[in-house]
């Protein structure tokens, strides 16, 4: 019988840190408050910061493997999208067939529902925008477009100004109003949506000519959602295509069109509230220029929406600009 050497004390320390660093990271991606949070392992420490519906984590690690196995995601069913970005360091990434080495800059997306495995050749530092599984599927891509793995995302420039803004997050986000905080997660949203579709459009042509002709259905959209009037089939017209085939279009990117409708004369109406040079309209006013004719109904959708009344909007503007004063 063959001899089982025994560990040295140096290699059980080292196993100990690991196994700290290895929790410590588990953490991020399991952690569902919404309270700043941070925590340190010997050598690797992690700070959890809210963004309205989303979170974005700062991971600092030495030298590292993680694997997130079938059994994991069982066990703590998240299953949420990742935006990630290396500040510094090297991260290793396999999912699925995919593989790809995520340097500083690079910006990556994964998948949490999937099996994966991460390693950390060296000291590193790792930014996480967390997407909430829900959040991802009704503006980003809906469940028949997002059948991938983990992928390392090109786009020029819009890749570099989503890095940036996570970097400048990070630094800033512990400081950022409720308000404030769901209007930067609108942002990241879009952007995070522009720089996803736009890899998934290259590797196949007919999601391209369906996402063009999205586009310009959703521009025509933006010129007239202030109109009350407004039915699917006035815009099924506009575009040429049947009404049907609109629906399939809004259901295929994860919405319907009366709720995109909905959700674009809330932020609007939003962002007239925080406009300090609207003050003086009132706010039935505002939410009947932008597209609602029932007062009531408006109040109660805002408040479900952004979890605070119109009015209780305003107050905090007129409060904060006394402030400042």
């Amino acid at each position: 019988m063959a001899a089982v050497k025994k560990p040295s004390t140096a290699q059980k320390e080292s196993n100990a840190v690991q196994q700290r660093q290895a929790e410590v990271y588990h953490a991020t991606f399991v952690a569902d408050d919404t309270r700043p949070h941070m925590s340190n392992a010997d050598g690797g420490s992690y700070k959890q910061l809210p963004l309205g519906k989303l979170s974005v984590c700062d991971i600092v690690t030495e030298a590292l493997t993680v694997h997130r196995l079938p059994e994991d995601i069982i066990q703590d069913s998240v299953d949420d999208y990742f935006l990630t970005t290396q500040l510094e360091g090297t991260a290793l990434v396999s999912q699925g067939d995919t593989e790809f080495s995520q340097g500083p800059g690079d910006l990556a997306v994964m998948a949490g529902g999937l099996p994966y495995s991460i390693e950390y050749p060296e000291h590193a530092r790792r930014l996480i925008l967390r997407i909430p599984h829900r959040v991802f599927h009704e503006r980003i891509l809906s469940k028949d477009e997002c059948d991938f793995h983990a992928q390392l995302l090109q786009g020029g420039g819009l890749v570099s100004i989503v890095t940036d803004m996570l970097k400048a997050l990070i630094l800033g986000a512990g400081e950022l109003s409720e308000t404030e905080q769901h209007t930067l997660a609108e942002s990241f949203l879009e952007l995070a949506a522009a720089v996803i579709r736009s890899n998934l459009q290259g590797n196949n042509p007919q999601v391209s000519q369906q996402s063009a002709l999205f586009r310009r259905i959703l521009a025509h959209m933006e010129e007239q959602y202030c109109d009350c009037t407004v039915t699917p089939e006035k815009i099924a017209d506009a575009n040429g295509i049947s009404t049907r085939y609109l629906h399939s279009l809004f259901q295929n990117s994860g919405t319907t069109v009366g709720k995109w409708i909905r959700e674009r004369r809330l932020k609007a109406t939003r962002e007239d509230l925080l406009d300090p040079s609207m003050t003086t309209q009132r706010v039935s006013e505002i939410s009947f220029r932008r597209g609602f004719n029932d007062s009531a109904h408006f109040s109660r959708v805002f408040r479900e929406r952004f979890g605070i009344s119109p009015s209780e909007l305003r107050a905090k503007v007129a409060e904060k600009s006394i402030e400042e004063n």
